[in-house]
């Protein structure tokens, strides 16, 4: 006979169906307070699903009073997924649940990754209120949740702790390298009132030169090239064909004879953005008019040295000054905005290619730590899919 309460992925040494039991009878909710000015207080701003983030406060501020291994759960918004297994005793402000495991029926670290699961998330997102949605605990505590024995409990919350650690050990190798990029951003191309960069390559000397926009390039609007395909520039500087993104984002394909040619190093100016509002074309296309279509007057310059000077620090302080009142009142930066700023550049080709090869190093090797980033994830949420009925 086929046996149905049991997970689909199991430890070899376990077996026997699952019990069926309801949430409130696996953990007590705390509900004793405290305004102690002893004990770090963590709020909803502190979490990023399950790990710390911003400084903990120290103050009288009145919330729960949590011990060390029991579960915080923001029950405001549930989705924004604020949960926290506690490393330390402290104070709960603002909108959560507390949860202490009953030791005698459940593990602390196995509650914990219960409420990550599918099922728990679906139930605590059956929220009352509209504008503040928070989860209804007379629902939440009355649903029932399967539960192996305390061992395989145990064993279970373990593994997925480990899965944790790894991810935010790969989490800290990302910022390590974004930092990295950053500092190279910083050194590599000249600072506000300097006409060299603090960090170059041996064999170039000469300073770096200092034109407006509209000396480098000129304003360009081509439409009527329906038969060429959608693009679309996203946050990351990154232009795609708009049939790749979440098809979600529709257009209006009756308007494509408005949109405007591009073509490879072409620079686009987007939408209302510091970092990220502009970037060069790696493709031929067209955009929405809503862009501003920027061409070299003269010979491109390299393509990554490019893509990195508009996200230098020095570019983005300097766009800020000219932006201010268009992004108060919402429309994007035009050509007229972008042609007096002034650009600090080297118009030598061959320190471009090597100050954007090394950068674009940089960002192969900071996509390929997201991508492993994104697969840890990726096979936490599968696990957890086949581990937990």
């Amino acid at each position: 006979m086929t046996k149905t309460n049991v997970p689909r992925l199991r430890f070899r040494e376990f077996n026997g169906e699952w019990k069926d039991e309801k949430f409130k009878s696996l953990v007590e909710r705390v509900k004793m307070t405290s305004d102690s000015d002893q004990y770090k207080k963590i709020e909803f701003s502190n979490i990023d699903e399950g790990k710390l983030i911003n400084k903990l406060s120290i103050n009288d501020t009145k919330g729960i009073a949590f011990r060390k291994n029991d579960i915080l759960f923001g029950k405001l918004r549930p989705y924004l997924k604020n949960w926290y297994y506690s490393m330390f005793d402290g104070v709960a402000v603002g909108d959560f649940w507390v949860f202490r495991a009953k030791s005698q029926i459940s593990s602390s670290m196995f509650i914990y990754y219960l409420i990550q699961t599918h099922r728990y998330t679906r139930i605590s997102n059956y929220t009352t209120g509209t504008k503040m949605p928070r989860s209804d605990w007379n629902f939440v505590s009355n649903s029932s949740f399967y539960i192996s024995n305390l061992e395989e409990q145990q064993k279970i919350g373990s593994f997925f702790a480990k899965i944790d650690k790894l991810i935010e050990l790969q989490t800290k190798k990302l910022k390590q390298l974004k930092k990295l990029k950053q500092g190279y951003l910083q050194k590599m191309f000249p600072q506000d009132g300097e006409s060299v960069p603090r960090l170059r390559f041996s064999g170039f000397s000469e300073e770096w030169k200092v034109s407006k926009g509209k000396a480098i390039f000129y304003n360009f609007s081509d439409k009527n090239h329906e038969d060429l395909p959608p693009l679309s520039v996203t946050q990351d500087q990154k232009i795609w064909y708009r049939d790749e993104l979440d098809p979600a984002l529709s257009y209006d394909k009756q308007k494509l004879s408005t949109y405007k040619l591009i073509d490879k190093n072409d620079v686009v100016i987007g939408l209302r953005s510091f970092v990220g509002g502009f970037a060069i074309s790696d493709k031929r296309g067209i955009v929405s008019p809503a862009y501003t279509i920027l061409k070299f007057r003269n010979t491109p310059w390299d393509f990554y040295f490019t893509r990195n000077l508009f996200t230098s620090y020095v570019f983005i302080q300097s766009l800020k000054k000219i932006t201010y009142g268009i992004r108060v009142n919402g429309r994007s930066i035009s050509y007229n905005d972008f042609s007096t700023l002034p650009l600090v550049y080297t118009d030598n080709l061959e320190e471009q290619k090597k100050i954007g090869s090394l950068l674009n190093t940089v960002d192969s090797l900071i996509e390929l730590q997201e991508k492993k980033l994104d697969n840890i994830k990726k096979m936490k949420k599968a696990y957890l899919q086949k581990m937990f009925i």
